[in-house]
């Protein structure tokens, strides 16, 4: 016997085994996982299971779900980041030179920690728009944009 259910419910997927619900969401273009579709079994043992349900079963036995194959995507950020990056690498550059040229000017020495102006620019971008990379990366990926 089915159970009456409210729409919500079958949409919302408070009832994970109801056929019902599962009819819709096939629908809309989302299958079930393996492990529901044997929940869906467990659950609806007692009724006759109805065409469209054994039509996909059928499908989803003869055509399991195959992983990926092949390296993933590289994550790429929006073309107008790497071309403001590569705007501001060049400028950033060029205000640490000028600043190292000035410490100097004024008698100041470097420290053996201080970074090089190229390494500065690369890490500030880096912090600021390509946070999955590491500053060489970073560097290599906007000096090759020339």
């Amino acid at each position: 016997m089915i159970k009456s259910q409210s729409t919500m419910e079958m949409l919302f997927g408070e009832n994970t085994t109801s056929l019902e619900a599962w009819k819709l969401r096939l629908d809309d273009g989302v299958p079930p996982s393996l492990i529901q579709i044997a929940d869906i079994i467990e659950a609806n043992s007692d009724e006759v299971l109805p065409a469209w349900f054994v039509e996909h079963l059928c499908k989803r036995l003869r055509n399991p779900d195959k992983p990926k194959r092949g390296r993933p995507r590289a994550i790429r950020p929006d073309k107008a980041i790497e071309l403001f990056a590569a705007l501001m690498y060049p400028l950033l550059v060029k205000d640490f030179q000028n600043e190292r040229r000035s410490m100097s000017a004024r008698g100041q020495k470097r420290l053996k920690t201080d970074q090089p102006p190229s390494e500065r620019a690369a890490r500030m971008i880096q912090r600021a728009y390509y946070k999955h990379m590491n500053w060489e990366a970073v560097r290599n990926l906007i000096s090759s944009q020339k």
